[in-house]
């Protein structure tokens, strides 16, 4: 990636399962504290890594966990941005592994009022049914190099085949999680930028084994992607 503006300040960063975060924590040094399990998270904080005080969460799956660590974190700390990342299944047959893209934009399929006539995914008073982050937590200019991806998200882990594509196919979407839709919704509520870093560890006909035997180095790539921002 090119030499691009540094991060400052006070981040949050959401991450959903052990391996996502054991990624974050084999890049960085050890963190200054180790918060308890009192609220029901266990917080990383490192009090200056390059200009930045970093706090690293670990959610759990799914969009609920995930929007409410996000909303824990922020009412917590001072934070002036959130970073979200992980692997994510891909939705094209092409194989991109570990392929580090940003999310430019959700779509929440897991909601549904189409029986009040609303379209599946559009929320009342949203101009569509993609949700983006009001405001990016990573400079664009060290984003340039990096492929754009539309998230298809919700608490659903989908089957390889035919499920895969016709999510790809209704929404134009490039992958799928259970986090993106909570992170964006809760940081857009709380008007805090946000930015979601996404590594595909399979493709749209492959298998959870896959998905898994890729796990590892999918999260070490976004953690790179981050790194690079901070040191």
């Amino acid at each position: 990636m090119k030499k691009h503006s540094k991060l400052y300040g006070s981040i949050g960063i959401i991450v959903a399962t052990e391996e996502e975060k054991r990624a974050f924590l084999n890049m960085f040094d050890e963190p200054d504290y180790i918060h308890g399990r009192i609220p029901g998270y266990e917080i990383f904080t490192w009090l200056k890594v390059g200009n930045c005080r970093i706090h690293l969460l670990c959610s759990g799956y799914g969009e609920i966990a995930a929007a409410a660590a996000t909303q824990y974190l922020i009412g917590t700390y001072v934070i002036d941005r959130i970073i979200n990342y992980g692997a994510v299944g891909g939705l094209h047959e092409d194989n991109f592994m570990q392929r580090v893209g940003i999310v430019k934009k959700v779509v929440h399929y897991g909601f549904d009022l189409s029986t009040i006539g609303y379209p599946i995914g559009k929320y009342p008073g949203q101009e569509d049914l993609f949700i983006s982050s009001t405001e990016d937590a990573l400079p664009r200019e060290g984003l340039i190099d990096l492929p754009e991806f539309v998230c298809a998200s919700a608490d659903k882990f989908l089957d390889p085949g035919i499920s895969k594509r016709k999510i790809r196919e209704k929404f134009s979407a490039d992958i799928c999680d259970m986090e993106s839709a909570g992170v964006v919704i809760t940081c857009n509520r709380n008007h805090i930028p946000c930015s979601l870093v996404k590594a595909i560890s399979s493709g749209a006909d492959e298998s959870w084994e896959v998905f898994l035997r890729n796990f590892a180095d999918a999260a070490k790539a976004c953690v790179e992607v981050i790194a690079s921002f901070v040191f």
